[in-house]
């Protein structure tokens, strides 16, 4: 491959990755549907042809923006599974676990990724099924560990609980500026890692449900 090739082929891929982080941010802030491709070309500083080119669609550009960080947090997920398999665990472990790779992706810039995903997943949009599968097929390793942790409680519920389980991690985490904001001149001081802990507890809760003396 010569000189010109190498530029061709590098500048292609920094106008892809212009468009995501473009789109990325503007879906997250917005919604998918309020941003038109002019507004995401004029973000990255590209043209429209440059995003039919790369993506195809509108719909395609979606899909390359959530699976821009798919591979970190299949990662992350895969490794705290295999943690899980390897000794007895308590629900605040699971809580953790559950919570780990959403954090690792909001440290490494991925916030607006993460808001995209959650109100995704909180409205049912069915553009989220190009990466649901792999999100579902490990939420079936946590079900598993929660049925362990809570013998007797039907799968139903149990699905219910990993679900609101994982819209509050992603709407507290999606936009922790906001979760400030909404608590006052107090929050000011409350660090990430603060935040963390304590979305770390409130997902114990949900998973846990409640004491079993207060079930009917």
């Amino acid at each position: 491959m010569g000189p010109q090739a190498t530029r061709v082929g590098g500048s292609a891929a920094g106008t892809e990755r212009r468009l995501v982080a473009a789109a990325e941010r503007l879906f997250a802030e917005h919604g998918v549907d309020a941003v038109s491709l002019r507004t995401v070309m004029q973000a990255a500083g590209t043209n429209v042809a440059a995003i039919h080119y790369h993506f195809g669609s509108k719909d395609g550009l979606l899909d390359a923006v959530l699976r821009s960080r798919l591979d970190q947090v299949t990662r992350e997920r895969d490794a705290v599974l295999l943690e899980l398999e390897e000794r007895a665990i308590t629900t605040h472990d699971l809580a953790r676990a559950l919570v780990r790779p959403v954090v690792a992706v909001l440290g490494s810039g991925g916030d607006h990724w993460i808001r995209l995903v959650g109100h995704l997943l909180a409205t049912g949009d069915t553009r989220l099924a190009s990466i649901s599968e792999s999100f579902f097929r490990r939420n079936a390793t946590f079900i598993e560990v929660l049925e362990r942790l809570s013998p007797g409680v039907p799968c139903r519920t149990l699905n219910f609980r990993l679900l609101q389980a994982m819209n509050t991690t992603l709407n507290i985490l999606g936009d922790v500026e906001r979760t400030r904001r909404l608590l006052g001149p107090e929050a000011e001081t409350w660090t990430t890692d603060e935040v963390v802990a304590d979305v770390v507890d409130l997902v114990t809760s949900v998973l846990a449900g409640p004491p079993a003396e207060s079930i009917p």
